[in-house]
């Protein structure tokens, strides 16, 4: 390290000057070393911290990166303060870094009320245990009892796993569905590794894989007929997604891009084995015209490919409809319906949005939009017979990103669709 003298400060009254004599002797490039544990440390351990510091063994000492590593290791939750600060290494051009960590509260209860419109009322309520299987090994117990949804669900998380925002995620959950389109008793075992993206660190690219084995029992109609029918699926599925965020905001963008795909190689039991693809491509634009005023529209495109619609399960086709969909419209309503007026999902799918996101006074905005989007039987989508939806916003600029308030109203309804549609929730739309 280097060595600073003692200071020396001349005053000359005559000249009213001063000067200031300090010596300094550069201790030279300096590297990294070791991550060491302090005494006192109560939460990682040397080496999770590696796995979670961006800089390794080696190169080149950057005082920066310290300050990262402080703000990644208080981003977990589960540390109350920080200490990280270099030490002499074992060797007389390296630094190590000592860390000392206290702990933070673990536990987490959450709860949560909702409503929209053709979701019905939900409440959700889970116990989390941030750090039940060290390091960062969480384990979330999850419930909700909606009109419409009930589910049980145990999750484990692992966060940073050996890898700066990589997360392995374990699940098995039940779950019973009855929407308009299909009822559905849904018991599923799924996995997946990924790098996600937040708030404090808001990435680039993001990617996940992943692995799950469903076995669901589900109600619809045969099309032909309306009758009613009750079948068994056992679905194995890979979904696979590769994302690129060009925007400078996560929950409010004002500028930029986004572009993302996910790719689902599906393998289905019911009666015979068969096998399919689910492939659905987003894509987003944000744009400043003028002082507080931004526009922003969206694409989304959907397919599904190797089997027919009446074999892919009811609850694996596309739907439209709802509040991250077209609004004006219920949720999954929009597209083909069967002899009962309810719909019956789709194997291509087709949306688009656009809204202008206008800062009115304070910390509140308003935000006219248009939607469009159709569900169709054929593999691909198309754009004909759009079902349109426009309506107006309200935007609460919060500390933590905007709430939104949307109504909407559908331009060219079907028979049976609502006049008006409210969806609430926390971030844009798109």
């Amino acid at each position: 390290f280097a060595k600073v003298g003692d200071p020396a400060i001349v005053v000359d009254h005559a000249t009213r000057t001063a000067t200031l004599d300090l010596s300094i002797v550069p201790g030279g490039q300096k590297r990294f070393g070791r991550i060491v544990a302090l005494p006192g440390n109560r939460v990682f351990d040397a080496e999770h911290v590696q796995e979670i510091a961006r800089f390794s063994p080696g190169q080149p000492y950057d005082a920066g990166e310290l300050d990262d590593l402080r703000r990644a290791l208080v981003q977990t939750s589960l540390v109350s303060s920080v200490e990280v600060r270099p030490i002499p290494g074992s060797t007389a051009d390296s630094v190590d870094i000592g860390v000392k960590l206290d702990r933070a509260p673990p536990r987490t209860v959450a709860g949560e009320l909702g409503y929209g419109t053709g979701e019905g009322a939900r409440a959700e309520v889970s116990w989390t245990h941030r750090n039940l299987f060290p390091p960062e090994g969480a384990l979330t117990l999850r419930s909700v009892i909606g009109t419409q949804e009930q589910l049980g669900a145990i999750v484990y998380r692992r966060n940073n796993f050996h890898a700066r925002d990589r997360v392995l995620t374990a699940q098995v959950s039940a779950v019973h569905i009855n929407r308009d389109a299909y009822e559905a008793k849904t018991f599923t075992l799924a996995g997946s590794i990924e790098r996600q993206t937040n708030i404090f660190f808001q990435k680039t690219w993001t990617w996940s894989l992943g692995a799950e084995l469903i076995a669901s029992d589900e109600r619809d109609v045969i099309v032909s007929t309306g009758d009613p029918r009750r079948r068994t699926f056992f679905i194995g599925a890979l979904p696979t997604t590769l994302n690129y965020d060009g925007s400078d905001d996560l929950l409010n963008p004002t500028r930029g891009f986004r572009l993302g795909g996910r790719l689902s190689p599906e393998a289905s039991f019911q009666g015979s084995v068969f096998g399919y693809a689910r492939t659905q491509i987003d894509a987003s634009v944000y744009r400043t015209v003028s002082d507080g005023i931004v526009l922003a529209g969206r694409t989304r495109l959907g397919t599904i490919v190797g089997a027919p619609r009446d074999q892919v399960a009811p609850s694996r086709r596309f739907y439209a409809g709802g509040g991250a969909s077209i609004r004006g419209y219920g949720y999954q309503s929009i597209g083909p319906r069967d002899p009962n007026n309810d719909p019956i999902g789709g194997r291509s799918l087709t949306e688009f949005s656009i809204e202008a996101r206008i800062k009115a006074f304070g910390n509140f905005g308003v935000v006219p939009f248009l939607d469009a989007g159709n569900i169709y039987t054929s593999p691909l989508p198309k754009f004909t017979g759009l079902q349109y939806g426009t309506g107006i916003g309200v935007r609460y600029y919060s500390n933590f990103g905007p709430i939104r308030f949307d109504v909407g109203t559908p331009i060219n309804p079907q028979p049976g669709d609502s006049r008006i549609a409210v969806y609430v929730s926390l971030g844009q739309a798109f």
